[in-house]
C-alpha cells in the first residue's frame, strides 16, 4: 500500500503550550506504515529536537508572524512550501495553527492539495477566519466551544470537525508517585498542596489564583501552592506574591519536564483561565485522578464535569475560586471520588489512542475524496 504523504506545518519550533504537545503526541503515534509525515517549523527548538529524536523528518522554513509579515518574505516562504509539496509528492497539508495556515493555505491552493486547519483557540479573528476557512478543506477544532468560532459558516456541519485533544493515559496515571516533588520543595505528605500548570500568560488568570491563595491561607494557613510554568508575566506575578504576603506559601517552579510527578504530588489542581480552548492541563490532572477546580470558560466545561470530576466557577472571581479550593481541601473523601471519576472521564473521552484514530480516519476520508 502506498503511504499517504502528509506535510505538517507548526507555528513554532519550541514546545511552549498545548498545541505543540498535541501535535507531538499525534506524530509519535501516527501509523507510519500508512502515513508518512514531514514537519515544517519556522525555527529550531525543543519541538524540532523531539521530532528528530523520534525519527520524524523535519525542515526549517521561516514563517514570520503577522506583525513582521511583508509581501516579499511571504512570497518567498510560499514558494519554498510549493516546491516542497511538489518534490515530496505531498497528498495532504495539516496546519497546526493560524500563522502556519497563512502560508500553507496558499501553497496548498497553488498545488491543489487539500488542507486541514487545526484550530485550538476559541477567540475569533473575523477577517482572518474568513480567509483561512476558504483555504481549508476541513477545519479541526479541539472543543465544541472552539467550534462556535465558525458559527457563521454556511457549510459548518460538513467543514468543521470536533476532535478533542488526546491525553497519554500511561504517562499520566494515578499510580505515579509525587513524593519526590514534595521532598524537593520541603513539603510534608500532610501539607495541603494546590497547583496550577501552564504558561504564565494573561489568559491563564494566575493573578486570580494568587488572590484566591491569599484567601485560602486565612482559613487553611498550612496550605501551599505551586505555580508551574514560565513566561513574560513571571516577574509581575512574583511581585504580586510578595504584595500579598505569600512568599512562604506560593512556589514558582519554572518550566518542568516532570509534569506527571508534579500532578501526582498535588491534592487539588486548579485552572483559573479567563479563556481556554480545551484545558489540556486539567485533563492531564484528571488522568492522574486529581479533583479539579476550573473556570467555566471555553472548552473547560467540556473537560470538567461540574460537581462530578471537580468544581466549575465563574472566571476572574478569586472569592469563588478560594471557596471551591477550601471545600475540596477540607473534604478528602469527596476529592478522592471526584479524582477517580475524572480518570474514568478522561479514559472515555480524551484517550490519545482515540484522538489519533479519529485524525487518521479524517485523513482516510480526505484521501478517498482526492
Amino acid at each position: 500500500m502506498k503511504s499517504f504523504n502528509i506535510l505538517y506545518l507548526a507555528n513554532s519550533g519550541e514546545i511552549f503550550g498545548g498545541g505543540q504537545v498535541s501535535l507531538l503526541g499525534l506524530l509519535e503515534r501516527l501509523n507510519k506504515k500508512r502515513f508518512k509525515p514531514l514537519v515544517v517549523c519556522p525555527s529550531k527548538g525543543s519541538l524540532v529536537d523531539e521530532l528528530k529524536r523520534t525519527g520524524i523528518e523535519t525542515e526549517i522554513i521561516k514563517m514570520e508572524t503577522l506583525r513582521e509579515l511583508n509581501i516579499f518574505s511571504w512570497m518567498k516562504t510560499i514558494n519554498r512550501l510549493v516546491r516542497l509539496i511538489r518534490k515530496e509528492k505531498i497528498d495532504l497539508v495539516h496546519s497546526n495553527g493560524s500563522r502556519a495556515t497563512i502560508y500553507g493555505g496558499i501553497a496548498a491552493r497553488l498545488t491543489r492539495t487539500p488542507l486541514i486547519w487545526h484550530v485550538r483557540i476559541a477567540d475569533r479573528d473575523r477577517l482572518l477566519d474568513k480567509l483561512l476557512a476558504k483555504l481549508a478543506t476541513k477545519i479541526v477544532v479541539i472543543s465544541k466551544a472552539v467550534s462556535k468560532r465558525f458559527d457563521w459558516l454556511k457549510n459548518k456541519g460538513k467543514k468543521v470537525v470536533v476532535i478533542y485533544n488526546g491525553i497519554d493515559l500511561e504517562k499520566f496515571n494515578p499510580a505515579i508517585d509525587g513524593e519526590r516533588i514534595r521532598e524537593e520543595f520541603r513539603l510534608s505528605p500532610e501539607t495541603p498542596l494546590v497547583g496550577i500548570v501552564g504558561r504564565l500568560d494573561w489568559y491563564k488568570g494566575h493573578q486570580y489564583f494568587l488572590q484566591a491563595a491569599k484567601k485560602v491561607t486565612k482559613t487553611i494557613p498550612e496550605a501551599r501552592f505551586l505555580i508551574v510554568g514560565d513566561g513574560e508575566r513571571r516577574k509581575r506575578l512574583e511581585n504580586l506574591r510578595k504584595e500579598l504576603g505569600l512568599n512562604k506559601s506560593v512556589i514558582f517552579t519554572g518550566n518542568r519536564r516532570d509534569i506527571p510527578q508534579i500532578l501526582a504530588s498535588l491534592d487539588l489542581f486548579v485552572l483559573s483561565s479567563v479563556s481556554e480552548g480545551f484545558g489540556r492541563s486539567a485533563a492531564e490532572a484528571m488522568a492522574c485522578a486529581k479533583p479539579v477546580v476550573a473556570t467555566r470558560v471555553g472548552g473547560l466545561s467540556e473537560v470538567v464535569e461540574d460537581r462530578v470530576t471537580g468544581l466549575l466557577i465563574p472566571s476572574a472571581e478569586p472569592v469563588a475560586l478560594s471557596q471551591a479550593i477550601i471545600i475540596l481541601l477540607r473534604d478528602k473523601e469527596k476529592s478522592q471520588r471526584m479524582g477517580l471519576k475524572g480518570r474514568r472521564r478522561v479514559e472515555g473521552l480524551f484517550d490519545i489512542k482515540g484522538h489519533v484514530e479519529k485524525i487518521e480516519n479524517l485523513y482516510v476520508g480526505l484521501k478517498n475524496e482526492i
